[in-house]
């Protein structure tokens, strides 16, 4: 197996190691675990032969192309290999002239199989479907969880530990864009809580969010986003989180905000975002609150306004991951919502006084670069202007926030790809600039009514 692995540069060719395994019986395990595109499979394996491992694999429907690796060039083993659906052999020693053309057979396999265009699991559940539905039963099924037992959905934020979730029997659905998006069951003889075992990890990682406990497929969808709300929890405390969904507080201690605003109450105002960060801070209120928080004082203002109200509603939050986009963390929230509410008070929400000429390069760079991973940030940076400043030319201008008209760019670019390409809907999202397959779906359907399947068999 080291010969096999120190041979091959495997990045060449499209392939990065996932996991070895030397037992069979936990080689299946594995397989069912994460399902990889490609396997090498020796004929010669304790309890459980090669072939009887290729032959189990095939039952389960996986969809794994295989290589055979054996010790014995006999015709038998061959014909065998290639009748259980394996698309090489190769004898040991092995050598790299001998196993490059094998693995570009198996890309070219791969990148044909993508572009047939099949949903991910993600996709499926996107959907919300009776079809995605059953399919992810099998999958769960053949991965040996039972969801009748209690499932957690967790999601790792820029994770560097392939093996997180072992020793807990679990499938990954997606690991992209620096996003790991897994289901595990919570087995109860384990010596350890999910939580616990998570929170305990010497993995290193930006955030890690658990769901609660459910039973049915049916649940997946939502369970998927509390994990990946709680993952977010790291905005809040400043540093890596793990959280578990849970009772957490309602949003009571944030309705003397609206009234403070209309009363024209500053002083109340300021007290009142000192406490809010406070609490934030001590670990009281969650990412959900402060995405409350930013979208009440917005509102009040819009209610208030009897002219560009619609020019301050695009300013609006409409999930998480616009407002990690926006701001760096809860005390750079609250600061913006703080300006805010001075100026409002103040009759001068909106400042004046921007310089178009300003606004023309920052435009031109986002319009040209958009499929990149941009930020206000990297903005501020490249401009040499401040974050907010420019946050605020985007609504003077195009009546936009910068997260929305970034959205909205790149989901018009991903328009014309699914009318004109038969990309698979993965790669669309990568080459608008969504690298994560899920986060695309959802920010395309928001924005168009259907999930990019949806919208090309439309057209």
């Amino acid at each position: 197996m080291k010969n096999l692995l120190d041979t091959i540069v495997w990045s060449r060719f499209g392939f990065e190691i996932v996991a070895t395994e030397t037992q069979s019986p936990r080689a299946l395990e594995l397989m069912k675990e994460i399902n990889p595109d490609l396997a090498f499979i020796d004929i010669r394996m304790p309890q459980i032969s090669g072939l009887e491992l290729i032959k189990k694999c095939n039952e389960l429907q996986l969809d794994t192309l295989f290589i055979v690796v054996s010790g014995f060039a006999e015709f038998s083993y061959v014909q065998k290999c290639m009748n259980l659906g394996a698309i090489g052999y190769c004898l040991k020693p092995i050598e790299e002239e001998e196993i490059i053309p094998l693995l570009k057979k198996a890309k070219e396999r791969l990148d044909e199989r993508s572009a047939k265009d099949v949903p991910s699991m993600l996709e499926w559940i996107v959907e919300d479907k009776q079809e995605g539905s059953e399919r992810v039963m099998k999958l769960l099924t053949n991965a040996g969880i039972d969801a009748a037992s209690g499932l957690r959905v967790v999601v790792g934020l820029d994770v560097n530990d392939s093996n997180l979730l072992r020793p807990y029997r679990h499938m990954r659905l997606s690991a992209s864009g620096g996003k790991s998006v897994y289901i595990a069951m919570e087995e109860e003889d384990q010596p350890e809580s999910l939580y616990g075992h998570l929170a305990n990890s010497s993995a290193t990682f930006r955030g890690i969010g658990i769901s609660g406990l459910f039973h049915h497929v049916a649940e997946l969808k939502g369970a998927i986003e509390d994990a990946e709300m709680a993952a977010f929890q790291y905005f809040i405390t400043g540093h890596p989180t793990v959280l578990q969904v849970g009772e957490s507080k309602g949003f009571s201690d944030f309705k003397q905000l609206p009234a403070a605003l209309q009363n024209r109450n500053l002083s109340e105002l300021m007290s009142l975002f000192e406490q809010y960060e406070q609490s934030f801070r001590a670990g009281a209120y969650q990412i959900k609150h402060a995405f409350f928080l930013h979208n009440t004082v917005l509102t009040t203002i819009i209610h208030s306004q009897n002219n560009d109200s619609e020019k301050l509603a695009r300013y609006l939050l409409v999930d998480y991951e616009r407002l990690i986009e926006r701001y760096q963390d809860i005390s750079e929230l609250i600061q913006d919502l703080n300006r805010m509410s001075g100026a409002y008070l103040g009759g001068m929400y909106h400042q004046g006084h921007f310089r178009s000429e300003s606004f023309v390069a920052v435009i031109e760079y986002v319009n040209n670069h958009y499929q990149e991973n941009l930020s206000l940030q990297m903005l501020a940076d490249e401009f040499f202007m401040n974050r907010n400043y420019i946050s605020q030319l985007f609504i003077k201008h195009v009546s936009q926030s910068f997260t929305d008209y970034l959205a909205e760019l790149r989901v018009r670019h991903a328009c014309e790809l699914l009318r004109n390409s038969n990309l698979p809907v993965h790669r669309v999202g990568e080459r608008a600039g969504y690298p994560d397959a899920y986060y695309f779906s959802k920010i395309f359907k928001k924005i168009v009514g259907k999930t990019p399947r949806e919208y090309r068999v439309s057209k």
